[in-house]
């Protein structure tokens, strides 16, 4: 009896908790078991999602507002995860045409919302520049709505727009230099960048001390000295010790700077900046992008590799952290200092063959209609690459699905793991998907590669259809490398027979290795990235 009635006490604590997931507005309506848990794991997309955008995954935060899409059973639930999906597209991916669409989905399809996807449509005209179009949007959201909840804000922006209009000179256009027969004009060279590495923002306290341990380290505030102690006291910073009134502190060194925080030492170039943020200490590495690729390059891939794999992994780690540093302006770090961006090792990690590398492509980076690419990795491709928009809900005309027989060669091309039916339901189950008594799984959709991107599993008293990648794939279930497989039963025993080793999408650094052999590193990255050029930008 107490085991039963402990059964009830958890169940109902359950099933109020997920309730509470639920809007206001759509707890009136009864729930069926399965659309709880449906529900819960539709908020819990989104709000993966949200962390995924803050360390740079864009793509992969689609994939998750679309899973949670699939599954809310909640009106309001997939409208935030649309809006969310076309706010990613228009702020990250440089795809405002599709935020656009998106937000026309929502107007059509979702009445009561209507209201709110078309301001939004209007204001992502008036952020483009596009005013006329944004005009026109506005206005017929008064004409639909003369008493919505942003009918002041549209006629704030129109006004907004009309005053703009007004005041605008116009500007002769500039004149471009006459181009002799024969004659090509180079492309006006830049200033090398400077990113901003995010090192650590979860400790309270670091020690930096120079590489040598001979050189001073100085700062502009503070002078110089050979070793000092950061910390926090209130919402201050520490140094030594003494409260110091400066918000944030630089040091600088003739030579490199060693730094400890938490765990973690690395050696590094360039600047060390700290500052509080949410009372922990924010610790960036200020260093110039190509001082920072001889970190990542080593990291990324082997040493050993070709010389122009090596050549080719700088570009597209180039390229990766200059779309990153023009998309993340508003935030306080261009890329961290791990997997969730690039591997940065700091100067221990440096490697002679990977300097050379770095230098001799410097400054070189791929871009798509004159705008830098997002260059997607994968370990390898498992001998096809997979199509953007099928894995993620989003695709760039640059990461499309074709075959790709070089990634057959390398390292991680095949896998093979094997579940019992208990091992699958329970490991659903740990993540709040019920499925007791699993007789059958199935693909349900394939991508252009032939990937599975849905299955559909049949249990004792129903059916669901799930995400593999972000789902019964993903590291909370079976973890699965990659999604581009079969699936076979024996008996009570399903065996996933996969190749390829991550989501797929763009350079296999596998394939790169292979090819690297006998191409070109242009000829690799134009095979990865089709339709993209290599361009001198600094």
């Amino acid at each position: 009896m107490k085991n039963k009635f402990s059964i009830l006490h958890n169940v109902f604590f359950l099933v109020l908790f997920l309730m509470l997931l639920l809007p206001a507005s759509a707890q009136a309506r009864k729930y069926s078991p399965i659309e709880l848990e449906d529900q819960a794991q539709a908020q819990w997309h989104i709000n993966y999602a949200s962390y995924l955008i803050d360390i740079g995954k864009y793509f992969e935060a689609l994939e998750q507002y679309d899973t949670a899409v699939d599954y809310s059973p909640v009106a309001k639930t997939r409208v935030n995860a649309m809006f969310g999906k076309a706010m990613v597209l228009s702020t990250f991916l440089d795809a405002p045409e599709k935020a656009a669409d998106v937000y026309r989905m929502v107007g059509r399809n979702y009445p009561d919302y209507a209201d709110t996807a078309l301001y939004r449509l209007g204001f992502l005209y008036y952020q483009m520049d596009r005013y006329d179009r944004a005009n026109s949007v506005f206005r017929q959201y008064l004409r639909y709505f003369p008493k919505g909840k942003f009918k002041y804000q549209a006629e704030a922006v129109i006004s907004s727009m009309q005053a703009k209009q007004e005041q605008k000179v116009e500007q002769k256009p500039e004149q471009k230099p006459e181009e002799k027969p024969g004659e090509k004009i180079p492309s006006k060279i830049g200033k090398e960048p400077t990113l901003r590495v995010c090192l650590s923002r979860k400790v309270t306290s670091m020690i930096v001390t120079t590489g040598t341990g001979k050189d001073k380290i100085c700062t502009d505030e503070l002078g110089c000295g050979r070793k000092y102690k950061v910390g926090i006291s209130g919402n201050k910073l520490t140094l030594d010790g003494k409260v110091v009134s400066a918000t944030r502190i630089k040091f600088k060194s003739n030579g490199s700077l060693k730094v400890s925080y938490g765990s973690e030492t690395k050696k590094v170039r360039g600047i060390i900046d700290v500052s509080i943020r949410k009372g922990k200490l924010l610790i960036l590495n200020l260093i110039e992008i190509e001082d920072y690729l001889r970190s990542v390059v080593p990291a990324e891939s082997y040493a050993s590799w070709p010389a122009e794999t090596l050549k080719a992994q700088a570009v597209a780690a180039r390229t990766y952290a200059y779309y990153q540093k023009k998309h993340r302006t508003h935030l306080f770090y261009d890329v961290y200092a791990d997997t969730y961006d690039q591997m940065y090792g700091g100067v221990d990690r440096e490697d002679k063959r990977t300097d050379k590398a770095v230098k001799q492509t410097s400054g070189q980076v791929m871009l798509y209609k004159e705008k830098p690419i997002l260059s997607q990795y994968t370990a390898n491709s498992g001998g096809f690459t997979a199509d953007a928009k099928a894995i993620f809900g989003a695709g760039k005309d640059y990461l499309i699905a074709q075959k790709d027989s070089a990634s057959l060669k390398g390292k991680m091309a095949s896998w093979t793991k094997k579940y019992s039916s208990k091992d699958i339901e329970a490991k659903l189950k740990k993540i709040g998907i019920s499925v007791p008594g699993i007789r059958s799984i199935k693909a349900l959709e394939k991508g252009p590669s032939g990937r599975i991107v849905k299955v559909r599993i049949k249990y004792k008293s129903g059916s669901r259809d799930l995400r593999t990648r972000t789902t019964l794939g993903s590291s909370r279930v079976l973890k699965l490398p990659d999604i581009l497989l079969q699936i076979d039963k024996t008996g009570d025993y399903y065996t996933f027979k996969g190749r390829g080793w991550g989501h797929g999408v763009g350079y296999s650094q596998w394939g790169a290795a292979e090819l690297g052999k006998t191409k070109k590193y242009d000829h690799i990255l134009k095979f990865y990235y089709p339709g993209s050029s290599i361009k001198q930008l600094w």
